[in-house]
């Protein structure tokens, strides 16, 4: 990344002494079972230390309590039981970006039809991850009819089932392969892992910051997090999903410093974050 590059990035994140949390967007967080409450709040927690002015978590009545014990004070909840209410939620408490899937378990065919509504109904930012992806494995070209302004993060067995291609294959052509998935669906797709994949189908970034410390449970729900940060404050979105990619991987290398490389966890990613940030000029 280049400095001039990074000077950019930090200057759209400089705030307003007038501004208010929401010129800062109000994210909803739709992720989390009982399995896997803490997914849901790494999410919160990484939009949050990124600059989020808002961050809403919806869940399911019976992971509530779950979710808040492990949550922190400044994440909000919204009970849901239908898309409906999810709607209604988006309209009236003007959400600006969604996160979907990380941590839900269910019925992939009712998860599928239940996502597939939210990216046929808004025209905002929506990052799809884990089994918001999963869930339409070998029918991703309904991604090209979404209304919803998609960023989808798949690791490589993920992105692997989702096109039903080979790992060795993808691992051998990754910077095409993803760059016409981008292309031919109209989104941006951020293939995870060593040299993360961001692509818009037009520009291509290849990723060169992180460390094999940060191969963890909840890493990838952080950088959803960023990411829907990012889009709020950014009016590109491939640059803004390009810069949570750089600010989460840099991250990683300095809490691996003081953690050691078997050491780190999701949530000091998250939590350091800021100090990231703050490291880079802003």
């Amino acid at each position: 990344m280049k400095k001039k590059e990074i000077r950019s990035f930090i200057l759209k994140l400089k705030r307003d002494p007038d501004s208010h949390k929401y010129n800062y967007g109000h994210i909803l967080v739709i992720a989390g079972s009982k399995a896997m409450p803490g997914a849901g709040v790494l999410c919160c927690l990484g939009a949050l230390r990124s600059g989020a002015g808002l961050v809403t978590c919806a869940v399911k009545d019976d992971v509530l309590n779950q979710v808040c014990s492990i949550s922190k004070p400044e994440i909000m909840f919204f009970v849901y039981e239908t898309v409906t209410e999810i709607f209604d939620f988006i309209n009236c408490r003007k959400i600006s970006s969604i996160i979907v899937g990380p941590g839900l378990k269910t019925d992939f065919s009712v998860l599928h039809d239940f996502i597939k509504k939210i990216i046929y109904s808004v025209n905002i930012p929506v990052i799809l991850d884990a089994a918001g992806i999963a869930c339409f494995n070998n029918i991703s070209n309904e991604f090209k009819n979404a209304t919803a302004k998609l960023i989808v993060t798949p690791h490589l067995g993920e992105f692997s089932k989702l096109l039903d291609i080979d790992i060795a294959e993808i691992k051998n052509n990754r910077e095409r392969i993803v760059a016409d998935f981008a292309k031919e669906n109209s989104l941006i797709c951020v293939l995870k892992g060593n040299n993360t994949v961001v692509s818009s189908g037009k520009k291509t970034y290849i990723n060169n910051t992180g460390t094999p410390a940060m191969a963890t449970a909840g890493s990838g729900d952080v950088l959803s997090g960023i990411i829907s940060s990012f889009v709020n404050v950014m009016d590109d979105m491939f640059e803004a999903a390009k810069f949570a990619v750089f600010v989460h991987g840099l991250s990683g290398e300095f809490v691996e410093k003081c953690r050691g490389t078997s050491g780190v966890i999701a949530s000091d990613i998250a939590e350091n974050v800021c100090c990231t940030i703050k490291h880079l000029g802003a």
